[in-house]
């Protein structure tokens, strides 16, 4: 490949480089704290379940079914490997604001942790919703997003060589994995009361929003726009260590079956092949 066949590297300003990376890391602060907190109370770390009060409701059956799974590894596993695809795309951007690859990957995130939380909603913790969505989600996604914006991601799509396998793997995987959070979203939305299933602080909703958020950051990889090795090794290496967690303890809360476990693990490793660099690739 000429050196003319490779995209013009695009500059910023110095005052939009100051503020893409400034939203970045204040989003990779809001990001970090609540993964903080999930991964903190699946490790045991820290204690976050309330005790029951005298009014509380009967458990409903997802509270009922999440308190009969014994174990929190999958969700440890999961809450971290949620951190390792949004931490990688902040670090990255606040690192190199002109990689429109990365920019897309903080972007995919955040639009991933937004579309699970109308789906889990705000319940009130009594078998009610308190809101259409919890403005935390809002909170934690909105810098990000906007430091993505600002980095104009969409500037090279037209200029970049497309990843065929990649984007391939991200359509193998689209509606198993979506199916998939979208129950765990649901199982978050109908768990109540609290006090009823250990797993009820914000588990359900990380292993729902790795879901979304690994589909989005896989097909924004495909676009093999400057950096999009980033997104795609993180959630190739999320899917393998997904598998081996269910293969690990399949008693566990979100853990899935030996077949989905095995398929996982094949998925991500194949995510991980498609990394080598090729000879077409004008970032190579």
């Amino acid at each position: 490949m000429s050196p003319r066949d490779v995209p013009p590297r695009v500059t910023f300003s110095k005052s939009r480089g100051v503020t893409i990376r400034s939203l970045a890391i204040l989003g990779l602060l809001l990001v970090g704290f609540i993964l903080f907190i999930v991964t903190a109370d699946a490790a045991g770390i820290i204690q976050s379940a309330r005790e029951g009060e005298p009014g509380d409701p009967p458990p409903s059956k997802e509270a009922l079914a999440g308190a009969e799974a014994p174990g929190e590894s999958v969700h440890l596993v999961g809450g971290l490997a949620l951190f390792a695809i949004g931490g990688s795309g902040l670090i990255a951007l606040v690192a190199k604001p002109e990689w429109s690859g990365t920019a897309l990957q903080v972007a995919a995130v955040m639009t991933g942790i937004l579309i699970t939380a109308p789906i889990v909603g705000d319940p009130d913790n009594v078998g009610g919703m308190a809101g259409p969505i919890d403005p935390l989600f809002v909170i934690v996604a909105l810098p990000g997003l906007v430091a993505a914006i600002l980095a104009k991601p969409w500037r090279e799509v037209r200029a970049s060589r497309r990843r065929l396998s990649i984007l391939t793997l991200a359509a193998i995987g689209a509606i198993p994995i979506v199916w998939y959070g979208v129950g765990q979203a649901l199982m978050q939305r109908n768990t109540f009361p609290p006090s009823a299933d250990p797993h009820h602080n914000a588990h359900w909703w990380a292993m729902s929003a790795l879901t979304f958020v690994g589909i989005l950051v896989l097909s924004g990889a495909g676009l093999g726009l400057r950096g999009w090795r980033v997104g795609g090794t993180a959630v190739g290496l999320s899917g393998v260590a997904f598998g081996v967690a269910s293969l690990i303890a399949p008693d566990a809360a979100s853990a899935v079956s030996l077949l989905w476990s095995i398929a996982s693990i094949l998925w991500g490793l194949a995510i991980l092949a498609a990394q080598v660099r090729p000879t077409d690739d004008p970032y190579r």
